[in-house]
């Protein structure tokens, strides 16, 4: 599996058929809900399907995330009964300490190697949505190395469980959201998790202009990818997620002019009317490679 992914798609486990058609939406990746999409009533007996999604995930080439039931609530026996192989990680909700990711770590460990899992291949998303997770957040990220990011919420007017325990009421413009939006990404990058991944929730379904404002938005303030609610998000995130043609064409020209200028005894060139150095060439070198992962060709940039 290559990070980052662009899109997550929530599936509801006990809904399989699903799963059986989602390749067509062309998500980098799904998650199969345990949580709250899933009837109380129903959570036990949507561990077999949720295994049973999994496999036909590996089969479409699909990585195949579980978001589990919160820990204290059933994630530990989630986990447990849903390893095989195909099995890419878990989005664990409520996230609350560095505790629970110490023994989700273990419990993966275990279930790896019960279900002849390569050992270490099962990622780790922190979703933290208590007050004490969303303050701890760096040290869940930095408690495993399994953890590849931080789940934050870009959301519109809806209130959830973040905005319930954080204490704000969302809005349209976001201006409350910004700071804890921000944090999320900082921890989890501080933690070694350098692919935060924004929920995108609290809009029409088929409003899609603002589901772009909001991948926008949580494109500047740097998360890596969304995680959706909706198969018809999925192409708008994958959109505004990956290198745009006239972002590959200005930081090509960026590797460029550095090369040149590194061969004239300069580590500083003027570019484009700007002056650039060494601390602009890491992003543009990501920025290039990850065009190159998707097939991206450069574009005209404006001069």
């Amino acid at each position: 599996m290559m990070w980052p992914l662009h899109s997550m798609l929530f599936i509801p486990a006990h809904k399989i058929d699903w799963v059986r058609t989602v390749s067509r939406f062309k998500p980098d990746s799904v998650v199969i809900d345990l949580e709250d999409s899933v009837p109380p009533a129903r959570k036990v007996a949507a561990r077999a399907t949720c295994r049973e999604g999994i496999g036909l995930l590996r089969e479409m080439g699909i990585p195949a995330f579980v978001r589990t039931n919160a820990w204290p609530e059933g994630g530990r026996d989630d986990v447990l009964a849903v390893a095989t192989p195909g099995f890419s990680g878990v989005m664990l909700p409520k996230a609350h300490d560095v505790s629970q990711i110490r023994e989700l770590d273990n419990t993966l460990s275990y279930a790896e190697g019960a279900n002849g899992l390569p050992f270490g291949s099962v990622a780790i998303m922190p979703l933290p949505e208590t007050a004490p997770g969303m303050v701890d957040a760096r040290e869940m990220a930095a408690a495993s190395t399994r953890c590849k990011g931080v789940v934050g919420i870009v959301g519109g007017v809806v209130s959830g469980d973040v905005a319930r325990a954080a204490g704000f009421r969302p809005t349209v413009e976001g201006t409350e959201q910004l700071y804890l939006a921000s944090k999320m990404v900082l921890d989890s990058r501080a933690g070694g998790a350098l692919y935060p991944m924004s929920s995108i929730i609290g809009t029409r379904l088929d409003d899609h202009d603002f589901v772009r404002r909001l991948c926008v938005r949580a494109k500047s303030l740097g998360f890596t990818g969304a995680v959706l609610i909706h198969p018809s998000h999925v192409a708008i995130a994958n959109e505004v997620f990956a290198p745009t043609p006239e972002e590959v064409e200005y930081y090509t020209g960026v590797i460029a002019a550095m090369e040149s200028g590194e061969k004239s005894g300069d580590g500083a060139v003027r570019f484009r009317g700007l002056m650039i150095d060494y601390a602009m060439l890491p992003h543009a070198l990501e920025v290039v490679r990850e065009a190159r992962r998707r097939g991206i060709v450069a574009g005209a940039a404006g001069q």
